[in-house]
């Protein structure tokens, strides 16, 4: 069999494309986020068509993480739509005999805006959240940021919070 430069050109144009194709196909497959926001150091992301979750690399698994829900539809009451996601989620999770601190409401310029800080106790243990809402162009948004411990709670809240505080809905 004799080398024939066509057919090595067509191999390599092949092997490139093959390539290509691999390593495209996980960012193909990614699911795009719902919204803009710059990720804390060291944190990653992995949105889907629910919720983005975001989970430090330095906590051990499963301790510590965020979600920022998919965007709804802002309903009139803000307040009211706020108080039922977050207590469905509340039930959804399990969580009970709630300690919330001096939760926030306003309206910034965005729109309005609503903060629950509490520690529960829940089937897995104690957990330590915040439930973070806004309601902007029409959608709320909500992050609910969760830990095991009050330690990496007060420790990684700040960094949660400044990414929420330059959230924005995608178009």
């Amino acid at each position: 069999m004799s080398f024939k430069p066509i057919n090595w050109l067509i191999s390599l144009i092949w092997c490139a494309c093959a390539a290509i194709l691999f390593v495209a196909k996980p960012a193909l497959a990614q699911q795009q986020s719902a919204y803009r926001y710059t990720l804390p150091a060291g944190w990653t992301s992995s949105p889907d068509a629910s919720a983005d979750t975001l989970v430090p690399s330095a906590e051990p698994a499963g301790t510590v993480q965020a979600l920022l829900i998919a965007p709804k539809p802002l309903e009139p009451n803000f307040e009211a739509q706020f108080e039922a996601e977050r207590k469905a989620l509340e039930a959804h999770w399990g969580l009970n005999a709630a300690q919330p601190v001096a939760p926030q409401r306003g309206r910034s310029g965005a729109g309005p805006y609503a903060a629950y800080f509490a520690s529960y106790a829940s089937g897995g243990g104690p957990r330590y959240m915040s439930f973070l809402a806004v309601g902007q162009q029409g959608k709320f948004s909500l992050l609910v940021f969760v830990s095991a411990t009050d330690d990496a709670f007060n420790r990684l809240a700040p960094a949660i919070t400044q990414m929420w505080q330059g959230l924005q809905v995608n178009p």
